[in-house]
């Protein structure tokens, strides 16, 4: 039961993992057209390395959503068995820890982004 356990996590993370880098390469494709132009002497980034990035920080941010979703649920089932409040902060911390890790993930920006720009475009 628990090597079926850690293989269902293992796959479940490559899932996420492969999830991330699909979506990532198929929604970011046009990120780095709309940039703005900055106005300090740094060398901006290339297309091709901001392509890069979003891409690697997509499948960081869906890998960390995927583990976090899985100690939230480790951790409560630890509280529905023991009733220890310990576990109650430890459910709280893994709740931030996916809130933090949806709210970083670049499509999730991008999509909310969109719909801001939606909802102050019409009158």
């Amino acid at each position: 039961m628990r090597k079926l356990r850690v293989a269902l996590i293992v796959g479940a993370v490559l899932c996420l993992a492969i999830v991330g880098y699909a979506s990532a390469t198929y929604y970011l494709e046009d990120a780095g057209k709309r940039l703005l132009p900055m106005p300090i002497r740094i060398r901006p980034p290339s297309i091709e390395e901001l392509h890069t990035y979003f891409i690697v920080r997509t499948t960081v941010s869906m890998i960390n959503a995927g583990l976090s979703v899985i100690l939230l649920i480790v951790y409560a089932e630890i509280y529905v068995r023991t009733r220890a409040q310990f576990t109650i902060g430890l459910v709280l911390f893994s709740g931030v820890l996916l809130v933090y890790a949806l709210t970083s993930n670049p499509l999730l920006q991008m999509l909310s982004f969109r719909v801001l720009c939606r909802s102050y475009s019409q009158p």
